[in-house]
């Protein structure tokens, strides 16, 4: 039997990559979402998607917006487990 969790990583794109996205490039979400899927197509791509992760962390960090790093750090959690960085294992 399939878990939620098992489910939800059927789908290719969450809200919060692509909100990542946005806020990293100043693209529009309709050209985040296009990105973001192009990233997540190569290696290279998805440590760029990490690191944009860990950037924005650490700058909702620097302005005190502790919520806002503890809800990225939440969804940077679930997106590095279901998109390990490149020639790394995955963690179960």
């Amino acid at each position: 039997m399939l878990s939620i969790t098992d489910i939800k990583d059927f789908i290719d794109l969450d809200r919060e990559t692509v909100f990542i996205v946005t806020g990293a490039t100043g693209l529009s979400p309709e050209e985040s979402t296009l990105l973001a899927r192009q990233l997540l197509a190569s290696e290279q791509g998805l440590a760029i998607l990490h690191h944009m992760f860990l950037d924005q962390i650490a700058a909702a960090a620097d302005d005190f917006l502790p919520a806002r790093a503890e809800s990225l750090r939440a969804a940077y959690v679930y997106f590095a487990r279901k998109y390990p960085l490149p020639n790394l294992p995955r963690q179960a």
